[in-house]
């Protein structure tokens, strides 16, 4: 067992040791949000605030993950991770691959046996992201949407109004 760990230990440091040769910038951000998710069993939906990182590699494949807290039907909080590409240069469109699960209260409609949906509902879908701007400070971002599906004929739309990030 020993063995074992000292050869995952040698090789995640040589892992991280080539990626740290990568050029890799990381971006937290502040964004305002909305999601509505239906489901022949759950609906939530809500406004509000979210905080996330926003990691862009030098090759303009970009990561995102992200945490909102949602009120309008009940208190919801969703979290993200989405993979995609952002074009260089001061406009940066991007297109993003996600995926979400959403926390917290929602309409539920029980099983015949009386048995509630699982917690989180989760989706996966497509996100655009078509008017972003970067600068040396950070980026700004405007009218960002997403569309995703889930499981018992689930779908959704997400968007975020506003997204300011600042660059670390």
């Amino acid at each position: 067992m020993k063995r074992k760990s000292l050869i995952l230990v040698v090789l995640l440091s040589i892992c991280l040791s080539s990626f740290s040769q990568e050029k890799i910038k990381w971006t937290p951000f502040l964004h305002q949000t909305g999601m509505y998710y239906t489901s022949d069993v759950v609906t939530s939906d809500g406004f509000g605030l979210g905080l996330g990182v926003n990691v862009l590699h030098e090759s303009q494949l970009a990561g995102q993950a992200d945490v909102n807290v949602l009120w309008g039907n009940g208190n919801a909080i969703t979290t993200r991770l989405a993979l995609g590409y952002e074009k260089k240069g001061r406009w940066a469109p991007g297109v993003f691959a996600t995926f979400n699960m959403i926390w917290g209260q929602r309409i539920e409609i029980l099983s015949e046996t009386g048995e509630e949906p699982p917690m989180p509902a989760w989706i996966a879908g497509l996100r655009i992201v078509p008017l972003k701007f970067q600068t040396n400070k950070g980026y700004v971002s405007a009218l960002e949407l997403g569309y995703g599906f889930g499981p018992e004929k689930g779908r959704s739309i997400e968007f975020s109004i506003l997204s300011v990030g600042l660059n670390l």
